[in-house]
Order: structure tokens, then sequence, then C-alpha cells
């Protein structure tokens, strides 16, 4: 015993070494490429590589189908770096990837955050490989300042999802029907499928854009979210819905696009989620959201067949990834000096107008569980659209009984991992259940395993979470409405613009906001609304000399 004891007392002093050294070395460093900086966020290299490259089951299309598709109103290649920009995602270059990694290895131009995702399934329609997204293809954002580019990991995507998987369904429909008049699109295509009869090509193709049509026809959203928001909780109710076999009841409208929630922290907290939806367990927000990220899950699987295309060990280990996270320092070498004076002013301020709501989480300082506040819409007064779907979002099951889809989220959760395929997940889930139990006091979490714990706990309420790495992560308010914290802070400056460019502003901090290259944001659209975070949450209107700037010069460091 007291060996085991020292050898403890030894792991704890490396352990605390090593994030010692990381919480103080916050110089950035060189990506080995030299096309970018990564901000020191406690990953080493290897930890990246994993969380760029890791699948987690995600089925969009089956990638043989996609990797030799065309535009649908050109011969331009559709799987090209010049269409990753056009949608804003990140380039995953060779030192991003290693033999582990779950691409196409031959692939010289590949998306960062895209995988194949290949099972040995039983069932044949799971089969082969297939294109799937990972957590970083939402999750990881740059920041671009002049010549310099910088990495930062867990932060939002400026990627348009929405626009992909359109140009996606709109290249392999116009394929198909080039195929079905034996046009140049479709044999150019064909090529490629040497020793396939045109008509077994023609039949796949055809079974791949009637399932995009149901896809889209489910979770189409009524208005185009553009860069950097896109509406995941009402995709994974909508998906819920339609592979439990049930009915929906009432609308079922993606009209609640956000901005994605960062990372860093997370793990730590005991709600997820803007709403707050999610409880601590780590599983259970993992498989929903692999739900939303193109898992499949069959609710009709017997006790010794797969339920879910889901790896659940795969999504243990980027939890553990994201666990470890940190948020990024202002690195003032290239983003410019902070003013020390006007700084504790702002500090100040935080404390008095901010730190009701807004926990205060040190970088400095080891992470602690915390439980985050959450807001009740009626003070905060943002748009109310994700909070109205996500807790009146009902379906009717085969049995004909309704209920709410957050009650039957748990359903699902348990059918994928209370199955004999994944035996030791049960022990994990167990365990997950009793930490969240004694750092909760929490009986619902221990014995109920249900998604719903944040809605009836909280209610209409969005959460407030700690704002280290703030700066990192516009465009601001859940919705993503706001583009700098300027706006934020002065309400009345506040006005639609355009979203996309990864150019900052450091004096507003957020982006620029007049490149007409990005997505005219029109506020004014339910759904979109950049109302409220204004005078009456701050109990006053901010002062602009006295409170503002030194505000945004304090959270600058956060």
């Amino acid at each position: 015993m007291k060996q085991f004891g020292i050898i403890l007392g030894l792991c704890l002093i490396l352990t605390g070494c090593a994030t010692s050294s990381c919480l103080t070395n916050l110089q950035p460093w060189p990506d080995p490429g030299g096309s970018h900086l990564n901000l020191q966020q406690c990953w080493e290299k290897s930890d990246q590589v994993r969380f760029y490259t890791t699948n987690q089951g995600g089925r969009i299309a089956p990638y043989e189908l996609v990797k030799h598709l065309e535009m649908p109103l050109s011969t331009d290649k559709f799987f090209s770096r010049a269409n990753f920009e056009r949608w804003r995602f990140l380039p995953l270059e060779k030192m991003d990837r290693d033999q582990a990694s779950h691409v196409d290895q031959e692939a010289q131009d590949w998306p960062l955050g895209f995988v194949l995702t290949h099972t040995d399934s039983k069932k044949e329609v799971w089969e082969g490989d297939w294109l799937g997204l990972t957590c970083a293809g939402c999750h990881t954002g740059q920041v671009e300042f002049g010549t310099k580019k910088m990495r930062i990991d867990g932060a939002p995507t400026m990627a348009d999802l929405n626009q992909f998987l359109w140009d996606l369904q709109g290249a392999l429909k116009a394929t198909y029907e080039d195929g079905l008049k034996n046009g140049d699109k479709f044999n150019r295509y064909a090529k490629n499928f040497p020793g396939e009869w045109d008509r077994a090509l023609l039949n796949r193709l055809g079974r791949v854009v009637t399932d995009g049509e149901m896809w889209h026809q489910r979770n189409d959203p009524p208005f185009p979210p553009g860069f950097a928001r896109f509406d995941a909780v009402g995709l994974i109710f909508n998906q819920l819905i339609f592979m439990s076999g049930s009915e929906p009841v009432g609308p079922v409208k993606n009209d609640a696009p956000v901005s994605f929630p960062f990372l860093w922290d997370t793990s730590h907290h005991n709600q997820t989620q803007w709403n707050g939806v999610a409880p601590d367990i780590p599983m259970v927000r993992n498989i929903t959201q692999g739900i939303g990220a193109f898992a499949k899950y069959d609710p009709h699987a017997g006790a010794f067949q797969e339920p879910s295309t889901i790896p659940l060990s795969n999504q243990r280990q980027l939890q553990r990834l994201v666990h470890k996270l940190r948020s990024p320092a202002w690195p003032e070498e290239i983003l410019g000096v902070i003013d020390l004076e006007k700084k504790e002013r702002g500090r100040a301020v935080f404390k008095e107008k901010c730190a009701r709501c807004h926990a205060d989480q040190k970088r400095e300082e080891p992470l602690e569980y915390l439980r985050v506040s959450m807001t009740p819409i009626q003070e905060v007064k943002t748009d109310g659209n994700m909070i109205a779907n996500a807790d009146h979002r009902e379906l009717r099951g085969p049995d004909g009984t309704e209920k709410l889809v957050a009650d039957a989220a748990g359903d699902v959760v348990k059918d994928i991992v209370f199955s004999w395929d994944h035996p030791t997940e049960v022990f994990h889930l167990v365990g997950e259940s009793i930490s969240a139990f004694f750092r909760w006091q929490s009986i619902l979490d221990l014995f109920r395993w249900e998604f719903n714990f944040g809605r009836k706990e909280f209610g209409d309420r969005y959460k407030a979470r700690p704002l280290d790495g703030i700066w990192a992560t516009a465009p601001y308010l859940h919705n993503g409405s706001v583009p700098n914290l300027y706006q934020l802070l002065v309400p009345g400056e506040r006005k639609p613009f355009y979203v996309g460019t990864r150019q900052f502003d450091p004096k507003h901090v957020g982006f620029i906001t007049d490149d007409k290259s990005g997505t005219w944001l029109d506020t004014s659209t339910s759904g979109n609304l950049n109302t409220g975070h204004d005078a009456f949450t701050y109990g006053g209107e901010l002062d602009l000399e006295q409170e503002v700037w030194p505000l945004i010069e304090y959270m600058k460091t956060l």
C-alpha cells in the first residue's frame, strides 16, 4: 500500500509538472509544414492528428461514389482544395495525418475533419468505405491577421456545412440524371469504375440520391444558415424521430442555426449544448452528437447485432482529447500588446457586470468541474428558436404514444450502449453516471441516463459558460448573430453583416464584417435575431470609454 502511494504521488507530481509547463508556455508553435501557427492549448501534435482524423461512425455517402464526382454544373472536380475553400473547410495537410488516420492516404487534397468510416458489418447497407465527419470538421477554427494564420483547436469552424451537403446532393443527382440519358458527365464518371456495368452503377447511384433526397426533406432549413452556423440539435432530433421509426408531431423545421460551440473546458461542465440539454455523461452526449454527424442507428437490431455504426471506443478517445484541451491565449506578438492599465479597469467591470453569469476559469490553473450558470431567456432576451424547438419537438412512436424527442433520446443511447456488441461500454457508462452523481448529486444522472436532464432542470434558459478564449470564438451569441465583442457590448451598433472571412479585427475583437465573399446574415429573421444581452442584462447601458473598451481589453486576456 505504501509503494502504491509513492507511485501515485510520483504520477501526480509528473502530471502536475506537465500541466504546469503547458499552461505557462503559451507561445505559438509553428506547424511542421509552415502553413500556420498553432496556439498552445496543451495538445501535442499527435493529439491534434488524432482529433483531426479519428472517425466517429458518420456515413454521409459511399466514398467510392463521392471521390470521382464533378460539380453539378461543371466538369470541375467535386472533392478538391478549391471547393474546400468554397465551403471554408480547412485543408488537412500531410503533417496533420499519419498511417492510423482514417482518411484516403492516396488523396493529395483532403479537408480537415472529414474521414473514411469503414465497418466490417453484417448489414450490407452499412458495408464499405463511407465519407464521414468527425468533431474537428465543426470544431477547428483559424484566425488570420495579415499573413499570419493561427490554428485554434476546439474553436468554431467557419465552414458552411449546409452548402457542402447541398452541393454534394446536387453533384450526385446531376450525375445520376445525366446517366439516365447516357450523357457525357455520367460517361466520364463511369470510366472510374472499370468492370462495373453502367446500369449497376446507375442503380447504386440512384439509391444514394433517393436516400439523400429523403434526408434533405427532413433536415433542410427554411433559410440558408451560411458560414459558421448550423442547426445541429434540430438535425439530431429529426434523425432520432426518423431512425426510431416514429413520426413527427407538429412542425419540425430546422430554423434555429447556432454558432458551433467551442469545446475547451466543456468536459468539465455539468451541462453542454447552448441550451444545456445534454448532461455531464460523456457517452450520452457523444452518441447523440454522433447521430447528428450522420451515424446510422437500427432500432430493430437484436441482442447480438450491431445497433449503430458509432465506434464507441473512438468516441471515448476523442472525449479524452477534448478533456485536456485548454483555451488559447491572446498572441500579443501578432495581434497587439495588452494595455495593462485598461485591462485592470476592465477586470473590475467584468466582476461587476458579467461575473454573475460567467464563471472565471483562469488559464494558468488546473481545470475543475464547474456547474455552469443557466440564464433565463426572459433575462438574456436572445433569439429563442433553439430552446423552443428542443423543448417542444415531439414524436409519435410505432405504438401510437407521443413523447418529447428529448425524452426518446435516452432510449436510443441505452439501446446503442446496452448491446452485446459493446459489453465494456456498459461499465464505462455506469462509471460515468456514478461519477456525475458524486459531482452533482443528481440521482437522475445515476439511474436514468436521460438526454433531457438539462431541459427538465433548467427549462427556457441558455448556458452562460466561462469566457476563457472568448476572443477566438466569433461570431457571438448562441446563434452567431453578433460579429465582435464591441457590438456585443454596444447593442446600438449591431447590424446585419457578412460572415465567412477568417481575417481578424483585433480592435473590436472578431472577424471583419465587410468581406462580400461571405454570407449576408439578415439579423431581422427569426432564428437570426441579434437581440438581447443588452443594457437590461448589464444593469444599464455601458459607458464606452470607462466600461466597454476596458472590458474588451480584459476579455482579450481571458
